[in-house]
């Protein structure tokens, strides 16, 4: 479970007024924002980089202002894995992975196997296919077993079957009880991952619907309104 009450933060400007949400287990909400400041701080503030903020943020139920160390362990994060140096050897990132998880070694094998690892792991980050780096940095993700996902964009620029495949694993990680948070500006995406979707706009959040309802609606019209910056 992911939940912020009144969440709040100002940096020269409001970045984030008045902030609720709350996914519950096996829930996937998608937050939409054109602005990308406000996602990044938001991001940070998840991951213990942002403390600067009033209102509570809530790990399934623990507090994350006082007590990060124990919410660290259950925040699963997905995003591009820029974070990681260019020139780094796809078998080496691998293999300080599995030193930081608690992963067996026939659990190992079956992703070394199904990554296939043995073809690329000489291979540098930089030289990668996105396609294949995507693919690798989910499987990286889940080696942490957490049940609260935050997810930033990951399907953006992806060719359908693996926006598909991308599709079918929240679907599963949903039936497994983990709570997924999508950040995006995507609108067109979000009602085929998320059960509710928010937006976000200026720092607050303006309107929520159901996936369901929200297909049927303009999405056109709701991009222009809420996301289109004027």
């Amino acid at each position: 479970m992911i939940k912020t009450d009144k969440l709040n933060l100002k940096k020269k400007i409001l970045e984030i007024s008045q902030l609720d949400l709350q996914i519950n287990e096996g829930e996937s909400y998608v937050l939409l924002s054109s602005k990308e400041r406000s996602i990044d701080h938001l991001i940070n503030i998840f991951f213990g980089m942002e403390r600067g903020f009033t209102g509570t943020v809530h790990i399934d139920h623990v507090d994350i202002r006082f007590n990060w160390k124990e919410c660290s362990k259950r925040i699963v994060y997905l995003g591009n894995g820029r974070q990681w140096p260019p020139d780094m050897k796809i078998g080496a990132l691998v293999s300080f992975c599995k030193k930081k998880t608690d992963i067996s070694e026939d659990e190992f094998e079956e992703l070394y196997i199904s990554l296939n690892m043995e073809n690329i792991r000489q291979v540098k980050i930089g030289e990668l296919e996105e396609v294949v780096w995507r693919n690798i940095l989910f499987a990286l993700a889940q080696l942490k077993k957490g049940k609260n996902y935050i997810v930033h964009d990951f399907a953006r620029g992806m060719p359908l079957d693996f926006n598909l495949k991308f599709k079918k694993s929240l679907a599963r990680l949903k039936k497994e009880g983990c709570s997924i948070l999508y950040l995006s500006d995507d609108v067109f995406f979000a009602p085929e991952i998320g059960d509710r979707i928010g937006f976000m706009k200026k720092g607050k959040l303006l309107l929520e619907l159901k996936a369901s309802k929200m297909k049927k609606m303009s999405l056109r019209e709701l991009y222009f309104q809420f996301l289109a910056e004027r």
